[in-house]
């Protein structure tokens, strides 16, 4: 079986339900993977879209050091800089800690889920920004899946 991305709440370019937008109650989606790839020893989760309007990338959601052998990201985390069994969670485009969901738009957002595997786990403390984190995985990537939700 190769290593694939899931969410029990939408499936791949589907849409993403309410609930974990930011009106709907901003509640994190749960994500799943399959077996990753042999020597993965961290994985990452970095969650962003582009504005339809200005062009502009949004970071919703940053996780680092997850399990691999967790399988899955429970949805509903709490907005914490530690979760799940020592994972850490990043600081997103819009200032929080955890997941940001999408917000009232014109037109659809495509929500891009991107899991990493890595063969390190990130040598960053808790609140991390994408960017620390896009660099410290840079040269230990084994595989990169990606999900999309719409919203």
């Amino acid at each position: 079986m190769s290593f694939r991305i899931i969410s029990s709440a939408f499936k791949n370019n589907d849409y993403i339900p309410f609930w974990y937008s930011k009106p709907g109650g901003n509640s994190s989606p749960p994500i799943g993977w399959t077996e990753p790839p042999e020597g993965t020893l961290s994985l990452a989760l970095i969650v962003s879209c582009r504005d339809p309007i200005n062009s502009k990338e949004y970071c919703h959601w940053v996780m680092y050091n997850i399990p691999p052998r967790e399988g899955t990201v429970q949805g509903k985390q709490p907005h914490n800089d530690v979760v799940l069994d020592g994972a850490l969670q990043g600081v997103n485009s819009f200032g929080s800690l955890g997941w940001d969901g999408p917000d009232k738009g014109d037109s659809d957002q495509v929500m891009n889920f991107k899991l990493f595997a890595l063969d390190i786990r990130l040598n960053l403390p808790p609140a991390a920004s994408r960017d620390d984190v896009e660099v410290e995985m840079n040269g230990h990537i084994l595989e990169q899946i990606e999900l999309i939700g719409l919203y």
